[in-house]
């Protein structure tokens, strides 16, 4: 199995998780926007507002963005996760309600860590497109082609420099001729 489908198993599982965190802590946020003093449809809103968060940071971590803009979903992300994670710890009646709420999304975060830093380091190998010797040719011949008009380029202006130099007024009122080739002039 490729490095490549690896990953994608692995971003499947994350997904999966990030999903059963955000369904498995719903009713911690809401209780605890309950026991915050927020009422029954502000409090049923909250799970949305705080797992939003996360999905909006996970959306953003995918690799079409810039490096910078998927740190900065990651970040999201993990704000969205320590809300959820607080809201479970809070909201919990006992020990084991609270220690469920806090496997569910740290073990989540912990993957969602772990798959970041892996996609980071993979290796992915460049890809190097196939040149027909017939287009490797071309490209040597115009090379070739324009070394040689690069040379002569550079031996016509060094010629030019040379007469404009040599044609430099000696005294205030002459106004110089120089020529730039056989068939123009030019003149103030």
């Amino acid at each position: 199995m490729s490095s490549t489908k690896r990953m994608r198993m692995i971003g499947f599982v994350v997904w999966g998780l990030l999903l059963l965190a955000a369904v498995v802590s719903a009713t911690h946020i809401v209780e605890t926007a309950h026991k915050l003093g927020l009422h029954d449809w502000q409090a049923f809103t909250a799970p949305a507002l705080i797992d939003i968060v996360a999905v909006v940071g996970k959306l953003s971590m995918a690799t079409c963005f810039t490096s910078t803009f998927r740190r900065s979903g990651f970040r999201l992300l993990m704000a969205g996760g320590v809300l959820s994670l607080a809201c479970n710890v809070y909201a919990g009646d006992n020990l084991g309600e609270r220690a469920f709420g806090v496997l569910v999304v740290g073990a989540f975060m912990l993957l969602e860590h772990h798959a970041t830093k892996a996609g980071r380091e993979s290796i992915v190998p460049p890809v190097i497109p196939e040149v027909s010797d017939e287009l490797r040719a071309k490209r040597s011949a115009a090379g070739r082609k324009a070394a040689e008009t690069k040379r002569r380029n550079a031996k016509i202006a060094a010629a030019t420099a040379r007469k404009a130099k040599a044609t430099a007024p000696v005294s205030p009122g002459r106004v110089p001729t120089i020529e730039l080739n056989a068939d123009m002039a030019l003149s103030e």
